[in-house]
């Protein structure tokens, strides 16, 4: 069929069919062709581009999600490490409260309000410069949390050592050596006076040992006093400090002067028979803030728990007092 086209007779003023030569009718249907061509082209590369993904692309698409897969198990390791800190704090502050008797430092800060699941759910919803932020954020507030738990534990060291000095202080062992505990000690409480025969409170525990018996001092501190008083013969007495004060008395000979600092288990005296004394004896007392109170409470570091039951028991026998 010939492919016919109309042109316009300005004589007749009307359209006139005119057959087309056949070169006229293959550029027509080239430049047909060709257009459709171009079209689908176009369509086939715009298509490609969403759909084709390339190799450099792919390989950067893996390296993220890595990269984000990497940033969750940082962020897991980061919130075990965060319980851990939790758990120190709360055994530092169990130290303060109960073993050194002090309170702790206040150390604030931003729990998650989620929980660690919740966290984590939330971290998965995150693009990747998001996750950056959120976990530096979050390192920020646990370094910060770290700095004051360092702090604490500085401030706990001080107060350890503050202990250590006061326990070093604390009248806690017998003045004489009695391992055995086969030395006949009279107690404290009321007692027979020896010389009145009256009852009388007596203040101290009296060991009945030899005259020359080396006399231990039971703690650390100062010699406040050392000579001779009135009814006590030759007595020494020790300051301690944090109100803690021993005495030894009816002594026969002092080995220490006013004023000399001396360290627990140091020989002070040798023991006799000076004073108002009915024997050779030592007669020892504890004064907390100038209160006496019953030495035996404070042999906590020289006897087992059963030879402290037994000091008790021989400690509270009623009878006379040896002064």
């Amino acid at each position: 069929m010939a492919d016919n086209r109309f042109k316009f007779d300005k004589e007749s003023l009307k359209y006139e069919e005119q057959d087309l030569s056949f070169k006229a009718r293959f550029i027509k249907m080239f430049v047909g062709l060709l257009t459709t061509g171009i079209v689908i082209a176009f369509i086939l590369l715009l298509v490609s581009s969403y759909i084709i993904v390339k190799p450099s692309t792919r390989k950067k698409i893996r390296e993220n999600q890595k990269l984000q897969k990497e940033l969750l198990i940082l962020t897991q390791r980061f919130l075990q490490t965060e319980k851990v800190l939790d758990d120190i704090k709360k055994r530092d502050e169990n130290i303060y409260k109960v073993i050194m008797e002090s309170d702790p430092n206040e150390i604030n800060r931003v729990d998650s309000v989620d929980g660690i699941n919740g966290v984590l759910g939330k971290m998965r919803e995150l693009k990747e410069i998001e996750l950056a932020n959120f976990i530096n954020h979050e390192l920020d507030s646990l370094l910060g949390y770290m700095s004051k738990d360092e702090k604490s534990f500085v401030d706990l060291a001080r107060v350890i050592e503050t202990k250590e000095k006061m326990l070093a202080n604390i009248p806690s062992i017998q003045p004489i050596k009695n391992d055995a505990l086969d030395i006949i000690v009279y107690g404290f409480g009321k007692r027979i006076d020896p010389v009145y025969k009256t009852p009388a409170f007596h203040n101290g525990i009296d060991y009945s040992i030899p005259e020359g018996t080396k006399v231990f001092a039971t703690a650390n501190g100062r010699v406040s006093y050392a000579g001779h008083r009135r009814g006590h013969g030759k007595m020494i007495k020790i300051t301690h400090g944090y109100g803690f004060a021993s005495k030894y008395s009816h002594l026969s000979k002092i080995l220490v002067s006013n004023g000399k600092k001396v360290n627990r288990g140091d020989v002070i005296a040798l023991s006799g028979n000076t004073g108002k004394s009915m024997t050779p004896h030592l007669h020892y007392e504890v004064h907390v803030n100038d209160k006496e109170v019953n030495p035996v409470n404070f042999y906590f570091a020289d006897l087992t728990a059963n030879q402290y039951e037994l000091m008790i028991r021989l400690s509270s026998r009623g009878g006379l007092s040896l002064d």
